[in-house]
């Protein structure tokens, strides 16, 4: 009831699920730089566990991707200029796979997961705009149930 409360028709549109998503996040060591102990591994956010220590959930690492993601995206850049790229480096692999995909007949135009909610708190004005934001309109659905 609550997907079909906000236009989202589950047999149609893959959902996301997280029971218990913060038992996973921290616990990768860095340095001051995002350095970890695997040569030109940076880590930065949830996955290092930052300023908040580990086990936090999503908006309480804020301020380590801002202040930690931008470290390391400065590092990035002074390893990169450093490191000699092997000859011939392309992305040909990209292309191989691609090749594979498109012969095996695996679907490209996948629909991505919504999140909920679309935050309309009921109100008609609001509902609206989300629905031209997700591009689907109030038709596909009548009085909380999916049309056929």
């Amino acid at each position: 009831k609550m997907f079909i409360k906000y236009g989202i028709d589950i047999r149609k549109e893959p959902i996301l699920v997280y029971p218990t998503l913060h038992y996973q996040n921290g616990g990768v060591e860095i340095d001051k730089t995002c350095h970890t102990s695997v040569k030109n591994l940076l880590v930065a956010g949830e996955a290092s566990g930052g300023v908040h220590g580990t086990n936090r959930l999503m908006g309480n690492s804020l301020l380590d991707v801002v202040v930690f993601g931008r470290e390391a995206g400065i590092e990035a850049g002074k390893m990169f200029k450093s490191i000699s790229t092997p000859e011939g480096l392309n992305l040909q692999h990209v292309k191989d796979f691609e090749k594979e995909r498109d012969a095996a007949g695996i679907k490209k135009d996948l629909v991505s997961p919504k999140l909920l909610p679309r935050y309309t708190h009921g109100n008609p004005e609001f509902a609206s705009s989300a629905d031209d934001q997700y591009g689907r309109g109030n038709d596909e659905f009548k009085n909380g149930a999916v049309k056929n």
